[in-house]
């Protein structure tokens, strides 16, 4: 039986000079998405709920104007940190 997608998980590839500064205005949007972790290669990984992915991906990619970041995939969440 297939699960229900409940949460996505956005990967952004970002520059480690400005990974605070975007974290710090993604998270400034209540219940919008949450910034768990930095991985290899400077990846980002923000979770998502399954109702704001399109309302989050818009506020990421406003980013760009201010700092040189990419999407680089969109995955359903898999219940791992």
């Amino acid at each position: 039986m297939q699960q229900e997608v409940l949460e996505y998980d956005v990967y952004v590839k970002v520059k480690r000079e400005d990974i605070h500064l975007v974290t710090y205005l993604l998270e400034s949007v209540d219940n919008l998405m949450n910034v768990r972790n930095v991985i290899e290669n400077n990846l980002m990984k923000i979770i998502c709920p399954k109702d704001t992915l399109n309302e989050s991906l818009k506020l990421i990619n406003s980013l760009k104007e201010m700092t040189d970041l990419e999407v680089v995939r969109v995955e359903p969440n898999d219940g791992k940190v």
